[in-house]
C-alpha cells in the first residue's frame, strides 16, 4: 500500500512539472524594450526600437499628436477659473481658412476715388434682399440676391447687385459694386431736378417732376430711397408699368442722367446762362 501511494505521488509531481514547463513556454514576452509600436511581427533583437520602421510606410512620428499635452479646444482646462463667467470652449465663428466662400474685403482707395473716411460715411440702402434659385443638372441651387443703392446725399450715387449663399455676403458684394459705380447727378438748387422727366426702361416708365421748396419727397418707395442717397429733397415721382425693383432703379438713374441743364438750353437759345436760369427755372 505504501509503494502504491509513493508511485502515485511521483506521477502527480511529474504531471505538475510538465504542466509548468508548458506554461513557461507559452508565456509571452513582457519586456517593453523588445516590443515596437504598430508592429504585427515579432521584433528582431539585432535592431533597436528607434531604428525599426513603423507599420505604415507613410506614417511619421513627428505628425502624430502629442497626447501628453492639453488641447485648448478638446480638453477641459483643469485650473479653476478666476471668475464665475466661464469662457466658451469652442469658437463662435469658423476660422477664415475653413470658409470656402469668404466675404469680399472692404474696398481700398486704389479701387475708388473716395477715401476710406468718405466711403464709411456713405448712405447705404438695401432695396431688395431675397432668396433665388438656380436650376441646373444638380437640381435647385438656392442663393441670396441683394440690390443696394449708396450715395453721399450731395449728388453722388450708384447702385449694385450681388449674389451669394449668405445674405450678409450678398449685401457686401452689392455694396462694393455700388461704390465702384458711383456717378454724379446735377441738381437744381441742390434740392430738386431741373425739369420734369419721363423715362421708359423696358416695361417700366418713370415720371419725375420738379417741385417747389418744402414740397418733400413724394414718390415711389424705390425712387424715394434713390433720391435720399442723391440728395434730392423736393420731388414728385411715379412708376407706371412693371414695378420690378431692378428696372425701376435703372430707369430712375437714367432719368436723372438725362436732364437738360441750363448750359445746354442757353446754347440752343443763344442766350446767357443767367437769363435761361431765370426764365426756365424761376431763379431769384
Amino acid at each position: 500500500m505504501e509503494l502504491i501511494g509513493t508511485l502515485g505521488k511521483l506521477r502527480l509531481a511529474a504531471l505538475r512539472l510538465s504542466r509548468g514547463n508548458l506554461h513557461h513556454a507559452s508565456k509571452p514576452l513582457t519586456n517593453p524594450t523588445l516590443l515596437r509600436p504598430f508592429s504585427t511581427s515579432p521584433p528582431s533583437l539585432e535592431t533597436s526600437p528607434t531604428q525599426r520602421p513603423l507599420r505604415h510606410r507613410d506614417l511619421q512620428t513627428s505628425l502624430l499628436p502629442d497626447l501628453t499635452q492639453i488641447d485648448p479646444v478638446l480638453d477641459h482646462d483643469p485650473s479653476p477659473p478666476s471668475t464665475l463667467d466661464h469662457g466658451k470652449a469652442f469658437r463662435t465663428n469658423r476660422p477664415q481658412s475653413l470658409v470656402f466662400n469668404a466675404p469680399m474685403e472692404d474696398l481700398d482707395e486704389s479701387q475708388t476715388p473716395l477715401t476710406s473716411w468718405e466711403m464709411a460715411r456713405l448712405l447705404k440702402k438695401s432695396l431688395v434682399v431675397k432668396r433665388v434659385v438656380n436650376m441646373n443638372g444638380k437640381g435647385k441651387q438656392p442663393s441670396m440676391y441683394a440690390l443696394v443703392v449708396v450715395g453721399n446725399e450731395n449728388g453722388l450715387a450708384g447702385y449694385g447687385e450681388g449674389k451669394d449663399e449668405e445674405a450678409s455676403r450678398a449685401v457686401r458684394k452689392a455694396t462694393n459694386r455700388a461704390i465702384k459705380n458711383l456717378k454724379y447727378f446735377e441738381r437744381y438748387d441742390d434740392r430738386t431736378v431741373y425739369m420734369d422727366i419721363e423715362k421708359k426702361f423696358h416695361a417700366t416708365t418713370v415720371f419725375l417732376r420738379s417741385r417747389p421748396p418744402g414740397f418733400g419727397n413724394r414718390s415711389n418707395h424705390i425712387i424715394h430711397e434713390i433720391c435720399c442717397c442723391v440728395g434730392i429733397h423736393d420731388i414728385s415721382g411715379k412708376v407706371i408699368g412693371s414695378h420690378n425693383p431692378m428696372n425701376v432703379v435703372k430707369a430712375t438713374f437714367e432719368a436723372l442722367n438725362h436732364q437738360r441743364l441750363p448750359e445746354d438750353i442757353a446754347k440752343m437759345r443763344g442766350k446767357k446762362v443767367l437769363d435761361v436760369q431765370h426764365v426756365y427755372y424761376g431763379a431769384q
